[in-house]
């Protein structure tokens, strides 16, 4: 084995349907989970990669409000067109178009739900494993 190859960590494909406070029914998208803390010592971290691509209007509201008690920032991005979000924090809604980036603080009921368009979310997640509460 390599000096670094720990620091290079294959993607798993891992269904959102699994994750706490989103939709039990197949969700409209593909979920990667990134990199996971394993044999890095850090306080932790988890991201994860959600391919968007053509999802039913019906399936768009896949996530409920939920908070954390960690931080998390959200990247939206498309190379063809825009991919928008409706991210909710607390009571407040927002319209947010690609590229864009969203910092959760720790402690704030939130979620996201796509609009419209393709490209890629990414959730990075400052603490592993996932937990999430109402």
């Amino acid at each position: 084995m390599k000096k670094y190859s720990y620091l290079i960590n294959k993607g798993v494909a891992k269904p959102l349907q699994n994750v706490a406070f989103h939709n039990k029914e197949k969700a409209p998208l593909k979920r990667w989970e990134m990199f996971e803390k394993r044999k890095i010592n850090q306080k932790g971290v988890k991201i994860t990669a959600h391919i968007i691509k053509k999802i039913p209007k019906k399936f768009r509201n896949y996530t409920e409000l939920h908070k954390h008690k960690y931080d998390e920032i959200n990247l939206i991005l498309s190379e063809r067109g825009k991919l928008v979000y409706r991210i909710q924090i607390e009571d407040e809604v927002y319209i947010v178009k690609s590229p864009a980036s969203v910092y959760i603080p720790k402690g704030l009921r939130h979620s996201a739900n796509v609009l419209s368009g393709e490209g890629i979310f990414v959730a990075d997640i400052f603490v592993s494993p996932y937990e999430a509460f109402k």
